[in-house]
């Protein structure tokens, strides 16, 4: 088990470090005030030194603890110990979507579907309630507990979309993943909206039905090239079984032009719903997922 190497977060026991990425390292910690397991995000110092973002990271931090959605990694507080900045949020004991499509391959479609129907019902509820959009929604950031509930995380470094409330960017930093980014963030657009996460989402449903990614390429930034100039395969071309509803809604999401993408969280959970429900759904299916309350 790899521990902290020296990290000291006051007021939290570190226990295991669970990954890394754009902004920061993750770890499975112990919240000594409550007792609690968490997961524990530090983010890198060198985004300490920017007063502006971590400004605008606190207020984007605040929102998100304000959401409570049973598909959401719930965020308990954003805080600093000494010159390291950091956010406590729920721990997830399980996977992630993309250990999920490694060890398994392409998934199925009543899998894929109940994935999305999750996903669109966790970010219609940041959306409607705080104007949240993700801006890096990907399979590692789509955790799997042992139990089969989906939840959205890293909602702690989202963008709110209100007058008058700063916009956390990142600033020096490609917004979105190389794999799954939408072409108008590709391009750096400044104005997006909540479609940039509906491409992201339809990226990622894309690689776990087909189990192959929407675009490849030998470099970041030829991925980003593709993705801001080249229209999608069929995935019917890659797994010819796909059932024509799914695989049209996945075209639709990731349509170069937003204007022609769902225009909101309802339509695509809508249209998932229906594909679902459409499905026969064996007892014995090892990837089944478990839909919950959701509130769409």
């Amino acid at each position: 088990m790899e521990n902290s190497q020296g990290v000291d977060i006051e007021g939290f026991e570190l226990l295991e470090r669970l990954g890394g990425g754009s902004m920061g390292e993750v770890y499975r910690a112990r919240d000594l005030g409550t007792g609690q397991i968490v997961g524990l995000k530090l983010l890198y110092p060198f985004l300490s030194g920017n007063i502006t973002y971590l400004q605008r990271f606190a207020a984007e931090a605040e929102a998100a603890q304000r959401l409570d959605h049973p598909n959401l990694v719930k965020v308990f507080r954003a805080g600093q110990s000494g010159l390291t900045h950091f956010i406590s949020m729920e721990f997830v004991d399980g996977s992630n979507l993309l250990k999920l499509i490694r060890a398994e391959g392409a998934l199925t479609e009543a899998t894929t579907a109940a994935i999305g129907m999750c996903v669109a019902s966790a970010l219609h509820s940041a959306w409607e309630r705080e104007r949240l959009i993700h801006r890096d929604i990907k399979p590692e950031n789509l955790l799997i507990s042992s139990t089969g509930v989906v939840k959205v995380c890293d909602l702690g470094i989202a963008k709110r979309m209100v007058s008058g409330v700063p916009a956390l960017t990142r600033t020096g930093m490609t917004l979105g993943s190389p794999h799954y980014v939408a072409p108008e963030q590709a391009r750096g657009e400044k104005e997006i909206d909540m479609r940039v996460d509906i491409y992201a989402l339809g990226a990622t449903l894309y690689h776990a039905v087909t189990g192959q990614t929407v675009h490849d390429s030998e470099s970041e930034f030829g991925l980003m090239i593709k993705h801001a100039t080249e229209p999608v395969k069929d995935p019917r071309t890659i797994a010819p079984n796909l059932g024509n509803e799914l695989a049209d809604l996945l075209v639709s999401m990731l349509d170069l032009d937003r204007n022609r993408r769902p225009a909101n969280w309802y339509l695509v959970h809508e249209q998932l719903s229906a594909i679902y429900e459409a499905i026969e759904h064996p007892e014995s299916d090892a990837q089944q997922i478990r839909l919950g309350p959701q509130s769409n």
